[in-house]
């Protein structure tokens, strides 16, 4: 492995574990706040973050950036607008598992909509992590297929898009406005929501609900998924999908350390699969990309 892939591999775990780290912040801040303004919120308080970190970037932003900022955030925030609302008919644990169908969906997608070669050890490492990601999920006891895991479902499908949307827009839009531009068009998009589903008068502000909401902006939003443009401008999305993936790994890991969960042998299995499939993907060739607008100006500032 290249010290670039070493670096966005990296990236792409910080990612993925502080999200999973940010379960039961979630949880307790939907206890104060509708879905869709906790997404607006968070979102708009990143923007302005990312806005004033990266503002160097922002100058000479064309009409077409906006767009593809535009496109992102759509995205995003659908994603986590459907995810949230199906967690309420169906158990966490089902809701954890069915959103890494992205995992395969990500290379699925790549191959339908842009021709991406199809290759088996993608397949083959994606497969066992959702496998792993299952055992570690699923508890037997949950039933059949419902409302919410269908909705669930679409959660993973606006996921993948969206991975396979910053890969693809990083291409011609710089990697550090559109982080800013899809958090700006995240915030918009779920205030929409809000607005026209939600009941706004449910909005409950006091130290515990503000101090979630803060963190949930600051880590899981502006330095988290920072931290994933990033790294997927030096990673093909397919293996940026099963790194992110282990989302719900380091959430299960954290529900044992923090909140004094068992763990079971089921557990153990699951983790065992996922540690295969993280092997299978790193000690595969990686595709060569099409040329990032940050490796074109890597190579014209070093001539």
């Amino acid at each position: 492995m290249t010290k670039r892939e070493i670096l966005a591999d990296a990236l792409l775990l910080l990612t993925a574990l502080i999200w999973g780290s940010a379960f039961s912040v979630v949880k307790n801040t939907l206890d104060s706040f509708p879905p869709a303004a906790i997404i607006a919120m968070r979102y708009a308080v990143a923007a302005v973050l990312t806005g004033i970190a990266f503002r160097r970037h922002l100058t000479g932003i064309t009409r077409m950036d906006v767009l593809r900022g535009a496109l992102v955030g759509l995205l995003l925030s659908a994603a986590y607008i459907v995810q949230t609302v199906g967690l309420q008919y169906t158990t966490a644990g089902k809701n954890a598992f069915l959103t890494t169908v992205y995992v395969l969906l990500v290379p699925f997608g790549g191959f339908v909509l842009f021709g991406q070669r199809l290759r088996a050890s993608t397949l083959v490492a994606a497969g066992l992590m959702l496998v792993g990601i299952g055992l570690l999920s699923l508890d037997g006891q949950s039933g059949g297929l419902n409302l919410g895991d269908a909705l669930t479902l679409v959660c993973g499908a606006f996921f993948a898009g969206h991975i396979i949307a910053v890969e693809r827009c990083q291409r011609s839009t710089n990697a550090y406005a559109l982080i800013v531009l899809q958090f700006a068009f995240s915030a918009v998009f779920a205030l929409v929501y809000h607005l026209l589903f939600e009941d706004t008068a449910s909005l409950s502000f006091n130290a515990g609900s503000v101090g979630g909401l803060l963190y949930l902006a600051v880590f899981s939003t502006t330095i988290a998924m920072s931290l994933q443009n990033i790294g997927q401008s030096m990673a093909p999305a397919s293996h940026a999908a099963i790194l992110l993936s282990l989302e719900s790994v380091f959430g299960v890991a954290f529900s044992c350390l923090l909140l004094g969960e068992t763990l079971t042998v089921r557990m153990v299995l699951g983790f065992a699969v996922i540690f295969v499939a993280l092997i299978v993907s790193e000690l595969a060739p990686r595709a060569k990309a099409q040329p990032t607008a940050g490796d074109v100006r890597e190579k014209c500032a070093a001539r």
